[in-house]
């Protein structure tokens, strides 16, 4: 498993060797089980041996981060739609002067400036991420959130996103 964030890339790269290979695999040989499919990727990364590859990862957690926070950005200023974000309290705020109350838009934009220049750390052993933010070299901004709740608040990110932003959008 990834212990630190610089492996982030590695795994990325794993998720996507996985995931092209995956759809050749459906294209050439649809009847294959998805045991065997995953027995001969291992093979074909060379990770035989050393079995460690899970698709459930921290390079797939930062890439749904970046693709449902950091990409979107522009689209949710533009909308103006009101994210009623109900997972928010699933973050603990770690460092004032983190405003309890900041808006939700707020809220998003930091964590996603976090995210967008890697302030974030991965502590593997508490399964938890922490976020913060600097401005003019003081944090402003630091939240932290276990790796369960941060599968709930991707999940419903991505439903809003696709829901109602979406939707939304001409």
């Amino acid at each position: 498993m990834c212990k630190s964030r610089e492996e982030i890339p590695q795994w990325t790269w794993y998720n996507g060797q996985f995931l092209f290979q995956f759809d050749e695999q459906l294209k050439t040989n649809p009847n294959q089980s998805i045991s065997e499919f995953f027995s001969n990727f291992l093979i074909s990364q060379g990770m035989q041996t050393r079995n460690f590859y899970h698709t459930k990862n921290q390079g797939t957690v930062i890439l749904l981060m970046y693709g449902l926070l950091v990409i979107p950005k522009e689209i949710w200023e533009k909308s103006k739609i009101n994210f009623q974000f109900t997972t928010r309290d699933k973050f603990v705020v770690k460092t004032p002067p983190t405003d309890s109350n900041l808006d939700t838009l707020n809220f998003l934009r930091l964590l996603r400036n976090s995210l967008s220049h890697a302030k974030f750390s991965i502590d593997v052993t508490n399964a938890k991420l922490t976020f913060w933010n600097n401005y003019k070299g003081t944090k402003n901004f630091e939240v932290e959130i276990g790796y369960g709740n941060l599968g709930e608040f991707l999940a419903e990110v991505g439903k809003y996103y696709v829901n109602e932003v979406k939707n939304a959008t001409p």
